[in-house]
């Protein structure tokens, strides 16, 4: 699934994207958590969405080092002009939801994208 679909499905806000063409990525699985040390214990595939909660820089170097270039924040969080910086800085895209967790993991994986397997 492309951003573009992306942030249509899960009613979101585009916060930041890379200079290249957004649509021409595709994502295929995706986890949701907000314990960053899961992520670093769990996420080992390539073109991998991160959906979290967690609001801070923990979220955007973790994702930095699993090479995961595109974060939804849920429920409405609000992102520093620190963390929009980084995130700039390392080519990730961000998009912001009103969702919960629950709710943009159920949409996603209506739509196609799959859960990592554990």
């Amino acid at each position: 699934m492309k951003i573009i679909d992306i942030v249509q499905l899960i009613e979101g806000k585009l916060l930041t994207f890379p200079n290249q063409n957004i649509n021409e990525k595709e994502y295929l699985k995706a986890f949701a958590c907000d314990l960053m040390s899961d992520c670093l214990a769990y996420v080992n595939v390539d073109n991998c969405l991160l959906i979290t909660g967690l609001a801070n820089q923990q979220a955007l170097r973790t994702a930095e080092m699993l090479d995961i270039d595109c974060i939804i924040f849920a429920r409405g969080k609000k992102l520093s002009k620190e963390m929009l910086e980084l995130a700039k800085e390392n080519n990730m895209t961000l998009i912001a939801t009103q969702y919960t967790l629950f709710e943009v993991s159920g949409l996603l994986y209506q739509a196609g994208i799959l859960a990592l397997k554990i």
